[in-house]
């Protein structure tokens, strides 16, 4: 069943990050990127219940929300697991790519901070109006891709940053099979999905130790509106899939929130009942979990009346 007229998906919400410590990221993003705390505190049962993982209960989190006010958010969760999350490329939820006004400028302030260079900045395609980006790992080993979008420098129609760093925008998605995984936002959330074609990504291959010139198929989900897209990759067959510890959500970029249609009316299957959520930014509105393709976990929020 295809879930295309109810618009399954409508925006990106929250990319949640499980890292080491709350002290080596939030900082980091307050004072060089203009993210301010919107909301912080411990994962409630509430919650954790509705992601069906108990172990998560207690654990500190941080809401952090841009400098243009924008309700789309990072959120990210101590877990206190100092096993490292470097190189962060397996099968599930890879980037966050973040709208900016200036990626050169975005690298010239992060010089010398937590974050490390992978790529760029440099212009996505050949064009006077081309998508130019920075690739970056973060202080916990989280991808982050700062991209500048000038008015009509988008095949998607795509607004451009409101603030120097601004909201996510783009959140990439890659397993063995990009087959399976077009399948799965293609028909089972009816997103429309653009061709597939062979894609160099430089950093996807500096981080995976491939020559340079290796190609990954990849395709475009388009979420309706101009303001977000999905990127999904299909990786080397080596690779394995998000390693989740009992109990808990997955580790690094760990679940990706998306505000859509009634739950009730969607044919899909959730990690556990949903359940209204109080807690900022859910606001009452009703959560449930399901798993894709590649086993990365998306948060559904329906959206207000």
């Amino acid at each position: 069943m295809t879930n295309r007229r109810l618009r399954a998906l409508r925006r990106i919400e929250i990319a949640t990050h499980c890292v080491p410590a709350l002290a080596d990221c939030v900082p980091v993003y307050r004072e060089l990127l203009d993210y301010r705390v919107a909301d912080s505190g411990r994962l409630p049962e509430s919650l954790t219940a509705v992601w069906a993982t108990p172990g998560m209960t207690g654990m500190p989190y941080a809401l952090l929300q841009p400098a243009s006010g924008a309700e789309v958010y990072l959120r990210f969760i101590e877990t206190g697991d100092t096993g490292g999350y470097w190189p962060p490329v397996t099968q599930g939820w890879i980037a966050t790519e973040v709208l900016t006004t200036d990626p050169d400028a975005v690298m010239d302030k992060l010089a010398g901070s937590a974050f490390r260079r992978i790529g760029g900045p440099a212009d996505l395609y050949p064009s006077p109006k081309a998508a130019r980006a920075l690739q970056t790992a973060g202080p916990a080993g989280e991808l982050m891709y700062f991209t500048r979008i000038l008015p009509g420098g988008s095949r998607f129609g795509l607004h451009g940053a409101k603030s120097f760093v601004d909201r996510p925008f783009i959140m990439v998605v890659g397993g063995r099979s990009l087959a399976d995984i077009e399948t799965f936002y293609g028909e089972t959330l009816g997103l429309r999905i653009w061709p597939q074609e062979p894609f160099r990504i430089g950093q996807m291959s500096q981080v995976l130790g491939l020559p340079s010139e290796t190609t990954y198929p990849m395709s475009i989900a388009r979420i309706p509106g101009r303001d977000f897209l999905l990127e999904l990759e299909e990786l080397p067959p080596e690779l394995d899939r998000r390693q989740v510890p009992e109990g808990r959500l997955p580790q690094g970029l760990a679940i990706v929130s998306f505000t859509g249609a009634p739950l009730s009316k969607l044919n899909l299957e959730y990690r556990a009942e949903p359940r209204q959520i109080d807690l900022p930014p859910y606001a009452g509105r009703r959560v449930g979990v399901i798993e894709g393709a590649a086993g990365e976990w998306l948060e559904l929020i329906e959206q207000a009346p």
